[in-house]
């Protein structure tokens, strides 16, 4: 596993959680390796150390100028009115995180001294650079100084005609992605330096819920870095969605929506990862628990059990509230019709879950009336279109999908998973129990705040349509006059005929009130002309559904979106 701040310890379970593996070498690098090694070095000037030996070793590495993880030549930085100039700083993602210093070859003496080392200590503890590992190179060896841990010996040795040999002991600290992860475990450093000395067990448990806040501040922010990196529908694509982790696809892709083929795969992929035995996806996705979700993650579940209910009639373990009385050996079948009503009657007889909906749908409504109605909240999304334009590679796809709508909606998307977790999360117990009434209150208020937002814009519909943001959604309506988890539970039907014809056949009574709050598929399936006039729920019948029966909450919200809903 290489050198690291447990150099001296034997690795750990948990350790395997703060490492990456290596993959090999292609042969042209091991064959720059191998040129460097026999390189006769006596009389090379620094310079000559930095081209003929660094240089093709930080390439190799996986550095280059102009990347994500780059290599900066002789950038200066200032300590009061002087300034210096390291060799080499290298970046991920625009920060510093590790530095090489170039110097004569030193053929007598088999380490590098106090002077060598102390400048290169000197560049590392700048503010702006802040390096822990330091690496000193002088043609004839390398040595990599981990300044956190000890000065004294280096942490790592190599000879140069040991390169090709060793240089996996190199690379397993100086590949950008295993910095990456070595910046992580400084911080586990620091809090084992710093709570070992703790004496007081209530500070540890403040500290806890002190750190445990902040990493949730951070959720977003993942969530954004993702979002960034979303590539179009291709094959490359298909083929990436199909690699990534079972928590991965349940955590972050079911709260999307995505082009059809990506949903297909999504479903597919989530199907085939319960072979063997399909316990640790059923948990993942349906927990025992309600947990935070979506409209998009709860259909695409349901596409995913009825997929699933077509390769395993029967699986060892579901939910009590998806198979009462048979969570062993339970039909997936059952199970998946059960799923299909709750999505049909937005979770009518499944109060917890039919909270966390209309609370996922009112706090998306929320941040959409923010982000219109606030200048600041507005131009948010101009910034982040010029960044993108100013910054990105003008040969992508983002470049051909940038604009400043579409960064808004991410942001929305990305603010409202991020404030449902937060709320699913209030509402638990110490044991994890969801406590519904607290929910129930939390979720007035979120009401009362939309209702609120809306008296004091009372111009929002217009300002809507001025600000069009060209969404598919009808976020204003969503969960107002328009159940959006039914309209796309019944879309993802599509590939699965005999459920449609299911649907049809026991649930026509509730896809005819889908088609009263406007679902175009269920007009569809009813065979329902695209103009013909359907009468449309009241208000007592949508406050039934959304709103626990407060109709006067229905008609504030009614009133201040007017035509939008």
């Amino acid at each position: 596993m290489g050198a690291d701040d447990i150099y001296s310890k034997p690795i750990s379970f948990d350790d395997l959680l703060q490492f990456k593996a290596l993959s090999p070498l292609p042969a042209p690098m091991l064959a720059e390796l191998e040129k460097i090694e026999r390189l006769d070095v006596t009389g090379y000037y620094e310079m000559e150390v930095r081209t003929y030996v660094i240089d093709p070793v930080v390439r190799i590495l996986g550095y280059d100028k102009g990347t994500d993880f780059s290599a900066d030549l002789g950038h200066s930085i200032t300590f009061l009115d002087k300034k210096k100039f390291p060799d080499y700083k290298f970046t991920l993602w625009q920060e510093n995180f590790w530095l090489i210093e170039a110097k004569r070859p030193m053929p007598n003496k088999s380490s590098f001294g106090y002077d060598e080392v102390a400048q290169a200590i000197e560049y590392a503890v700048h503010p702006t650079i802040n390096a822990a590992l330091v690496v000193l190179c002088d043609g004839l060896k390398i040595e990599v100084f981990d300044r956190e841990v000890s000065l004294a010996a280096p942490i790592l040795h190599i000879e140069r005609e040991n390169l090709r040999r060793e240089f996996d002991k190199l690379r397993q600290l100086l590949e950008p992605m295993q910095v990456w992860f070595f910046q992580k475990r400084r911080i586990v450093r620091l809090i084992d330096k710093v709570i070992d000395k703790e004496f007081n067990l209530e500070r540890l448990g403040e500290f806890r819920g002190l750190v445990d806040r902040r990493l949730a501040t951070k959720r977003a922010r993942v969530l954004e870095n993702y979002s960034r990196n979303i590539k179009p529908d291709s094959a490359q694509r298909r083929t990436e969605l199909a690699a990534v982790s079972v928590e991965e696809l349940v955590n972050v892709h079911l709260f999307f929506e995505h082009p059809i083929p990506l949903t297909n795969v999504l479903i597919h992929t989530l199907v085939a990862r319960c072979e063997p035995n399909s316990f640790h996806v059923l948990y993942r996705v349906f927990t025992d628990l309600p947990r935070n979700s979506n409209d998009a993650y709860m259909a695409q579940a349901l596409a995913f059990l009825i997929a699933l209910s077509e390769k395993q009639p029967i699986v060892s373990w579901l939910p009590a509230w998806l198979s009462p009385g048979h969570q062993s050996q339970a039909s997936t079948e059952a199970a998946a019709k059960r799923l299909l009503k709750f999505c049909l009657t937005c979770f009518e007889d499944d109060t917890p879950r039919k909270i966390i909906q209309l609370a996922a749908t009112a706090i998306r409504r929320v941040i959409k009336i923010l982000m219109l109605s606030n200048d600041t909240q507005w131009h948010m999304g101009e910034v982040a279109h010029h960044l993108a334009r100013y910054h990105g590679a003008e040969l992508s796809w983002q470049q051909v999908v940038s604009s400043p709508e579409g960064h808004l909606i991410s942001l929305m998307d990305v603010s409202a998973m991020t404030a449902t977790h937060r709320f699913v999360a209030s509402c638990r117990s110490d044991r994890g129990e969801f406590k519904t009434e607290v929910a129930k209150l939390q979720l007035r208020d979120i009401w009362k705040i939309e209702c609120s937002l809306l008296k004091a814009n009372p111009n929002y519909p217009k300002l809507r349509k001025e600000r069009d943001l060209g969404e598919m959604r009808p976020i204003e309506a969503s969960n107002v006059t328009y159940d959006y988890l039914g309209h796309f539970a019944l879309c993802l039907l599509h590939p699965f005929p005999r459920w449609t014809a299911y649907a049809l056949q026991e649930h026509r009574p509730l896809i005819e009130t889908l088609a009263s709050m406007g679902s175009r598929k269920a007009r569809e399936l009813l065979g329902i002309a695209a103009e013909a006039s359907v009468p449309r729920a009241s208000n007592a019948e949508l406050a039934a559904r959304f709103f626990f029966n407060d109709v006067t909450t229905v008609e504030a919200l009614r009133g201040g979106y007017g035509d939008l809903v």
